[in-house]
């Protein structure tokens, strides 16, 4: 009885994992295809972050593209904070599997085989992409994404600006990038139906860079994004960019972070530091929890424990798991002053986050906000499917249901 209990608990942990990530794990390819600085990001003050003591920026890492057999596809290998495994360096920390292991050395194992491909030219959509270093001190970069109607075009005679996606990836704050080729050919699919100028940030991971690391890079991004908007230099942005249509969105851990700057976007403090409002908020099976199940989460204690300790691990305990940053349904006067004028969400019918996703549209809407909420569900699909695999049938349904959003007037 005991050897089948565990083995039943082994096989929901593997289930739980699955349905959670399982995109980010597997070792397949969607279809083959083939700077400026920010201003100087003011404090924040918004209870989301509790204070802490300013880690020293790290070097930037160099992003290495290095040769696969596929003509199109480049690898990177996992970064680990020590080049090579040394003698006794095998002492566990904390296990995140099949993530990311953290060893008493200091050394980061990532444990997913996560391939990277350059920009440039879009085969398949005609989407152009460029990478560009935004700040310095931290490593910091955004890959930007332009329409192919809109390539070559003189900015003299290209009446009509673009709307603009700040995008933030998933991947558990641990994993994934945003030149990863799962979200390079996600991003000009997007790109390519709804007609919009995307920047697809690549903040920085935990272990390496604990949260609220990633809420700042999220906010020196939009900073940068709306700032180049207006005055430039970045020639995409201030040539095709409509500052006044301006939304944020992500899947998974990259939806709390879009979630995380509309917070800050919003006036629970006063007037908004952006000085308006974003147009959109977009969260694709966003990553929110807590310490209490919702609706029809599952109440087992190891499953619940195991969310909790995840998230103290990326957040290094700064945070616990009813904090607003994870679970916004314990601050509605911060949704009540959320700083956008519209917000969708999207829930898969099998995903574990599904009732949250679910219960912060409801929060939404009885916090007292202004604006308008919708929310998008697929049936009998698992978390963040649609990254795989976006020309798929309910993929190709869900990103309709996105692109009516951004393109809505």
């Amino acid at each position: 009885m005991v050897n089948m209990a565990m083995l039943m608990r082994t096989a929901l942990s593997i289930l739980l994992f699955f349905s959670l990530f399982y995109i980010f794990s597997k070792d397949s390819s969607p279809p083959s295809s083939s700077s400026s600085l920010a201003l100087h990001l003011p404090q924040r003050h918004s209870p989301i972050q509790f204070p802490i003591q300013p880690q020293t920026p790290s070097l930037p890492i160099p992003i290495q593209f290095e040769s696969s057999h596929s003509h199109h596809e480049h690898t990177k290998k996992p970064f680990s904070i020590l080049s090579d495994p040394t003698p006794g360096d095998d002492e566990l920390q904390y296990d995140f599997s099949p993530y990311v292991k953290l060893y008493k050395s200091g050394r980061v194992e990532r444990l997913p085989h996560i391939p990277l491909v350059p920009p440039g030219i879009h085969t398949f959509t005609g989407v152009n992409s460029k990478d560009v270093l935004i700040d310095h001190a931290t490593g910091v970069s955004v890959r930007l994404y332009l329409p192919k109607q809109a390539i070559g075009t003189d900015p003299k005679h290209h009446r009509q600006k673009l709307p603009v996606l700040l995008y933030f990836h998933g991947g558990a704050f641990v994993i994934e990038s945003a030149f990863s080729t799962f979200y390079h050919h996600f991003l000009n699919v997007l790109v390519s139906k709804a007609q919009v100028l995307a920047i697809s940030v690549n903040y920085r991971l935990a272990p390496e860079h604990r949260l609220p690391a990633a809420y700042e890079d999220g906010w020196l991004a939009l900073k940068w994004a709306l700032n180049n908007c207006q005055s430039g230099p970045e020639p995409w942005l201030f040539h095709h960019g409509d500052i006044n249509r301006v939304f944020l969105g992500g899947d998974s851990a990259g939806g709390n972070i879009a979630h995380d700057s509309a917070i800050r976007a919003g006036t629970v403090r006063g007037p908004s530091e952006l000085g308006m409002k974003i147009k959109g908020l977009i969260l694709l099976n966003p990553y929110f929890w807590g310490k209490d199940p919702v609706g029809t989460e599952p109440g087992d204690r190891w499953i619940r424990e195991s969310f909790e300790k995840n998230w103290d691990f990326v957040c290094g305990g700064l945070m616990g798991i009813d904090h607003p940053a994870v679970n916004p349904l314990t601050w509605m006067e911060g949704l009540r002053s959320l700083g956008c004028e519209r917000v969708i969400v999207t829930v898969a019918g099998r995903d574990f986050f599904r009732e949250r996703g679910v219960a912060y549209v409801k929060a939404l809407k009885n916090s007292g906000w202004s604006g308008a909420v919708q929310i998008y569900e697929t049936k009998d699909e698992f978390h963040v499917y649609f990254i795989s695999n976006p020309l798929g049938k309910k993929a190709s349904e869900e990103m309709h249901a996105v692109v009516n959003f951004i393109n809505r007037r």
